[in-house]
């Protein structure tokens, strides 16, 4: 099964997202005003970190909205560049409200949380892992 989220339709995603960002213009912005303490001219300060926030605004339009495909064979859940195998997996739980499905496995490398876009697909993937993960 293959299915699509994008970060903007799913709460938990979102706020991951919208903190990675928050905390990139806190850093930037602090090394800014760091900078105008320092001695330097805060109206080409005051620009780049114009320009930056700029940038930064477009990277998470464009990272809010990407879709990223996940998708569930016999043996593997694969999210681009990860891939967790059925068997490693010790357990998962399912947040219907948040739309996420939490996967408990050993390792340190892999997929550790599945988004959902549509409850549908949450379902289904709920499905297949509680037939796999009994077949075990």
């Amino acid at each position: 099964m293959i299915w699509s989220y994008r970060a903007i339709k799913n709460p938990v995603a979102r706020k991951k997202w919208l903190v990675f960002l928050a905390a990139l213009l806190i850093v930037f912005f602090s090394y800014g005003i760091y900078r105008v303490l320092m001695g330097e001219s805060w109206i080409r300060i005051a620009l780049l970190l114009a320009l930056f926030s700029l940038f930064i605004f477009l990277y998470a339009l464009i990272t809010l909205g990407k879709p990223r495909y996940y998708s569930v064979d016999d043996e593997f859940i694969i999210y681009k560049p990860f891939k967790t195998r059925i068997s490693d997996l010790e357990g998962y739980s399912v947040d219907e409200n948040a739309m996420t499905i939490k996967l408990k496995k050993k390792g340190i490398f892999g997929v550790r949380t599945l988004y959902f876009e549509r409850l549908e697909d949450l379902r289904e993937v709920e499905r297949i892992l509680r037939k796999k993960l009994k077949k075990s």
